[in-house]
C-alpha cells in the first residue's frame, strides 16, 4: 500500500471531517453548529464530538503548528523507506533541512466575520478564487474577502520570525526577515540589494526598502484588482470559469453522510492528556468512511473524478486506519496530534514523526498591523510599457 494511495483514498474526506465532526454545517439551518454544546455526553466519542462543536461556535482561535521528530528518528526513517530514483532519494542535505524545521513553528490565527462564527464562516460560499472571473471583478473579490474573515501567520524559527502574513478588510500585509532569510538561504548579505534601491523608481524602491528593513508592506486586494482591470491586465485571464460550480445542497449530503459514518464506524478511546488536559485517540477506518461518502464527493466534483476516486478506495485494506488524537481542556479543544509515522510506506518502530497543533481558543482577534508602507500598484504599473499588457492579454 503505497502513501500516495492511501492519502489520495484519505484526502477528500479527511479534511472535511475536521468540519463535519465539528458540527459545521450540520441541519438545514446551521442553528445546531452555532450553539455553544452545553451537555457533554459520557462516552469519549460524544466528548470529542462536543468539544469540535464548542470550537465551531467560536468567532477566533490560535493554532501553533510543529512536526516532532529528531534527525536522528528522520534519518532512521529515511534508511528504512524502499529506494526510488535520484531525484526521490532523501539526501544527508535532505535530511538537515528537514531537522532545521524541528526548530520551528507556525503560528496561525482566524477570525470570522462580524457577527460571525467559524461555522458560519466554512459554509459554502457563492465566490471561489479559483474562479477567474471572480478576479475580474472587485466588487466580487471584496465580497469574497469578507466571507473569509481574516487570517494572520507567522513562520518562526528559533524563537525568531522569518515571515509574518495578515489579511483582514481586503488588505493583504507581509513583512519578512529578509537578512536571516538570505542568510539562511547562502545568499548572504542584503546589504547588495540594498546598494541598488537608488536605481529604482520610488514607487518600487520604498516598498523594496522597507522589505528589506524588515517592516510591514501592505496590498489592497480590491484596490490592486480595480486598477490591473483599468490596465487590461485581467483581459489574460481564461474567460471561462475553471473550477466546476458546487452546489450546497451537494456539499450538505456529503457532510451529513460523513458525520454519519464517523459517529457509527470511528473508535474513540481515552489515553492519557498530559498537560493537555483529557485526551483521546480517534480511530478512523478509512474504505468504510470513504465508500460511505464517495458519491457525495462524485456529485460534488463530477463524474470526471468518480473512476480514480473509487479505485484508490478499492485499493485501501478493510482494516486500514488512520489514527488521529484528539485533546479536551474542560470540553475545550485543546489540540491534535497526527502520527505521521502511520503515512509512510515502510512504517518505522520506536521512531517518533508527528505533527502536533496546539489550540488556543482565547487568542485575541486578527488585527491590522500599524505602520505598513503601502504598495502602490497603479504607480507601479505606471513604470512597466503599456504595450507589455496589451502583449500579456493576448498571450504573447
Amino acid at each position: 500500500m503505497t502513501t500516495r494511495s492511501k492519502v489520495m483514498a484519505f484526502a477528500g474526506f479527511g479534511l472535511a471531517a475536521a468540519v463535519g465532526i465539528s458540527g459545521c454545517g450540520s441541519g438545514s439551518d446551521g442553528d445546531a453548529a452555532t450553539e455553544k454544546s452545553s451537555a457533554t455526553g459520557n462516552t469519549p466519542k460524544e466528548k470529542v464530538v462536543a468539544a469540535f462543536t464548542n470550537h465551531a461556535s467560536l468567532s477566533t482561535a490560535g493554532y501553533t503548528l510543529a512536526l516532532d521528530s529528531t534527525e536522528q528518528d528522520i534519518a532512521k526513517i529515511s534508511a528504512a523507506q524502499p529506494k526510488k530514483g535520484d531525484d526521490e532519494t532523501i539526501t544527508a542535505s535532505d535530511i538537515k533541512d528537514a531537522a532545521q524545521v524541528l526548530g520551528g513553528k507556525v503560528t496561525l490565527t482566524q477570525t470570522a466575520p462580524d457577527g460571525k462564527t467559524f461555522a458560519d464562516m466554512f459554509r459554502v460560499s457563492q465566490y471561489s478564487s479559483a474562479d477567474p472571473q471572480v478576479w475580474k471583478d472587485p466588487a466580487k473579490v471584496k465580497a469574497m474577502l469578507e466571507e473569509q474573515g481574516s487570517a494572520s501567520a507567522s513562520v518562526v524559527l528559533d524563537d525568531s520570525s522569518l515571515v509574518d502574513f495578515v489579511t483582514t478588510d481586503g488588505v493583504v500585509y507581509l513583512r519578512a526577515d529578509a537578512e536571516k532569510i538570505a542568510t539562511m538561504s547562502g545568499l548572504g548579505s542584503v546589504s547588495d540589494a540594498q546598494a541598488m534601491l537608488g536605481q529604482l523608481p520610488p514607487s518600487i524602491a520604498t516598498p523594496a526598502k522597507t522589505a528589506l528593513d524588515g517592516g510591514w508592506l501592505s496590498i489592497d486586494l480590491v484596490q490592486t484588482v480595480t486598477v490591473l482591470g483599468d490596465q487590461g491586465v485581467l483581459d489574460a485571464l481564461p474567460q471561462e470559469t475553471v473550477t466546476p460550480s458546487i452546489d450546497p445542497k451537494q456539499v450538505q449530503g456529503f457532510v451529513d453522510s460523513l458525520q454519519a459514518s464517523l459517529e457509527t464506524d470511528s473508535q474513540v478511546t481515552e489515553i492519557d492528556g498530559g498537560d493537555q488536559g483529557d485526551g483521546y485517540r480517534v480511530v478512523v477506518p478509512i474504505r468504510k468512511i470513504a465508500t460511505a461518502v464517495q458519491d457525495d464527493l462524485v456529485g460534488i466534483f463530477g463524474q470526471d473524478l468518480a473512476g480514480d476516486l473509487r479505485k484508490s478506495i478499492s485499493e485501501v485494506p478493510d482494516d486500514e486506519t488512520v489514527t488521529v488524537d484528539v485533546f479536551v481542556d474542560d470540553d475545550k479543544l485543546s489540540g491534535v496530534n497526527l502520527d505521521l509515522v502511520q503515512f509512510l510506506e515502510k512504517p518505522v518502530e520506536d521512531v517518533t514523526f508527528a505533527l502536533d497543533v496546539d489550540i488556543d481558543d482565547e487568542a485575541a482577534p486578527v488585527r491590522a498591523p500599524g505602520g505598513a508602507t503601502a504598495v502602490d500598484v497603479k504607480a507601479i504599473l505606471d513604470t512597466i510599457p503599456a504595450d507589455a499588457f496589451t502583449g500579456l492579454a493576448e498571450g504573447r
